[in-house]
This record gives C-alpha cells, structure tokens and sequence, in this order.
C-alpha cells in the first residue's frame, strides 16, 4: 500500500469515528430529554394520587357527615397548612386542625353540622398549585 491510500484510509477512519461520536452525544442528549419528560410526568401522577381524596369533593355535593369525616381523617392535630372552611346560610367557620371539629357534632355548639344537610365543595389552591383548602357551602 502506498502512502497516499494509507492517508486516505486514517482520513476515512477519523471521520467515521467522528460521526460515530457525534451521534453518541445526539442520543445522550435526546435520552436525557426523554427522561425529564418522565420524570416530569411521573411527578404529576404523584400529585394526582396524592390529591385524590381531596379532589373528588371539588364540585360534589356532599352531606354534613361526610364534612365531619374529612375533617377528623386529614386534619392533623395542631395547625397545618390545610384548612377547612364550612359557609352555613350567615356563618362561616374555618378549621385547621381537629381541635374545632368536637363543636361540629355537638348540636349545642353554634358550629354544629346536621349530618344530612347537604354542602357543596370547592378545592382551593394556591400560586404554586398546591391543596391549601377545601371550601364547604351549605345548599339550601
């Protein structure tokens, strides 16, 4: 072999290695993207269970009872970030943890919640898209 098909041969190698690592990086890169878009993906269905006991109040007409509950199931005992607001006809009243939900049930207490009335939920949400409160109106 002379030396001129030799160049051509390490010219033809040197440049077919290049495009072998330039591709080698284009796939990294897109398999990175790939990623993030799952893992972006897998944080929103996160969310999404995390917040499903709460969702399926938002909109539902629900009874008195079932107000008491999800008070006493989600509100921790001492002040978090989550409220609990329950509108009557001239009053409202807010919880943030399960210190308040004894006059709820109590039919002496001006917060007493007859357990067949019905009230209509609303999430709330705040800047951040995170559950801050859970708005309870009662319907007439």
């Amino acid at each position: 072999m002379n030396n001129g098909l030799k160049a051509l041969l390490i010219a033809a190698s040197t440049i077919i290695t290049c495009i072998i690592v330039s591709l080698g990086f284009r796939m990294a890169k897109e398999a990175g993207a790939i990623g993030n878009h799952v893992v972006e993906e897998l944080y929103q269905y996160r969310s999404a269970v995390e917040e499903r006991d709460f969702m399926k109040y938002d909109g539902a007409v629900v009874y008195g009872s079932d107000v008491v509950n999800l008070m006493k199931k989600e509100l921790s005992e001492t002040a978090g970030g989550f409220v609990v607001t329950v509108k009557g006809n001239k009053s409202s009243y807010s919880y943030e943890d399960r210190s308040g939900v004894e006059k709820t049930e109590d039919a002496k207490h001006a917060e007493y919640i007859v357990p067949t009335s019905k009230y209509a939920g609303k999430v709330v949400r705040n800047k951040n898209g995170v559950i801050v409160e859970i708005v309870f109106t009662k319907k007439e």
